[in-house]
């Protein structure tokens, strides 16, 4: 009984046992120790307790490739929030300023009567502009057959309307360009709405 006391006292006494460490070196080999190594600085390892279980992971210092895909992922992960975020801004504003699908096919139709109104204007414009063209080329026609000098008024006025046609018809295509974006994105909206509400709405 006094042996047996004494040897807990002497167990009581001495030091705790140091962690064991676990580190797998450059070629692939593991090792265990009770402290790390220079060579295995830096390196990933394990701590582990006196019966080998683990206590702790220690992560080694990333490679220059890991930590550019760690940068990458950061990004992609904040990229990722962001669109969450403006998606549930677009998706309250849209339940916000529509009650039904009707309401946005309504809004759809008054934007696009704009651009329609625009394109009519431009297009008459255009049709003047081209009958006064189509004289002027007639009078240079003439000139050129009767082997006449062609005034310097006319060759201005000939050039200025062919500048103004092509603006024209430049604002007639991008209006259709409008028209078409237009529609895209009221078909978007109405999609998403009737997502977000269920088509009866």
């Amino acid at each position: 009984m006094r042996a047996l006391l004494c040897m807990m006292i002497f167990g009581l006494a001495l030091p705790a046992q140091a962690a064991m460490y676990k580190w797998v070196d450059a070629q692939g080999r593991t090792h265990y120790g009770d402290t790390l190594p220079q060579q295995a600085t830096g390196r990933a390892n394990v701590e582990l307790d006196k019966q080998g279980l683990t206590i702790k992971q220690n992560a080694g210092a990333m490679t220059p490739e890991q930590q550019q895909l760690r940068a990458a992922e950061q990004v992609r992960q904040q990229q990722e929030l962001q669109a969450k975020t403006e998606q549930k801004r677009r998706d309250t504003a849209l339940l916000n300023t529509y009650t039904s699908a009707a309401d946005i096919d309504l809004a759809r139709d008054r934007s696009l009567e704009l651009v329609k109104l625009s394109i009519q204007n431009s297009q008459n414009q255009l049709s003047q502009l081209r009958a006064q063209q189509a004289q002027i080329d007639q009078q240079i026609t003439l000139k050129t057959q009767g082997k006449h000098r062609i005034p310097v008024r006319i060759t201005e006025g000939h050039d200025a309307n062919a500048r103004e046609i092509a603006l024209l018809e430049s604002a007639i295509a991008q209006k259709n360009k409008e028209m078409a974006d237009t529609r895209a994105r009221f078909a978007t909206d109405k999609a998403r709405f009737i997502e977000l509400t269920g088509p009866r709405r």
